[in-house]
């Protein structure tokens, strides 16, 4: 099969039908607000490790991680990863989204060249929703298959009062 990355440059698109599903190489969050995100590994089934990635190009705002804020890179492309071999399987992130957005992918890392990587070859995500604000993504890594189960993963969003 040709990768996905393929199919969503020749449509110039971030987002493609494929076999009757819609099929995307991020989600992108823009609701302005604080938010409480709680990601859950739901499982991997892959021979490179999985990761989960929030990118920050357009983002504008805070982001904090067992009460410590995190600090956005100061890259063209900054991300924030969460890699399945030490991130906890539940874990939630505040955010305060003052402008722009944050989009969300799935990343894998093959151990031969030691760093992690997205939007490549095969990675693409199918998105289930469970409930209102609610996602479980069926995700692709770099290999030209479409099974969808290299990284299964939820997000859960839940607004939560916000003071300046």
């Amino acid at each position: 099969m040709k990768p996905f990355k393929w199919m969503f440059e020749e449509q110039n698109a971030t987002e493609i039908e494929y076999k009757g599903k819609q099929v995307s190489a991020f989600y992108r969050y823009d609701k302005k607000g604080k938010y409480r995100l709680k990601f859950t590994f739901v499982s991997t089934n892959s021979q490179h490790e999985q990761s989960i990635i929030l990118h920050l190009y357009d983002f504008k705002g805070k982001i904090f991680w067992n009460g410590k804020r995190l600090k956005k890179e100061r890259r063209r492309f900054p991300q924030i990863i969460f890699e399945e071999t030490w991130a906890p399987k539940e874990f939630e992130l505040e955010i305060i989204l003052e402008e722009g957005d944050i989009g969300i992918s799935n990343g894998y890392s093959k151990t031969d060249v030691g760093r992690i990587d997205c939007f490549m070859g095969g990675c693409a995500m199918i998105k289930e929703e469970l409930g209102e604000d609610k996602f479980r993504f069926y995700c692709n890594d770099i290999d030209w298959d479409d099974d969808f189960d290299d990284l299964i993963f939820d997000l859960e969003i839940k607004k939560v009062p916000y003071e300046d």
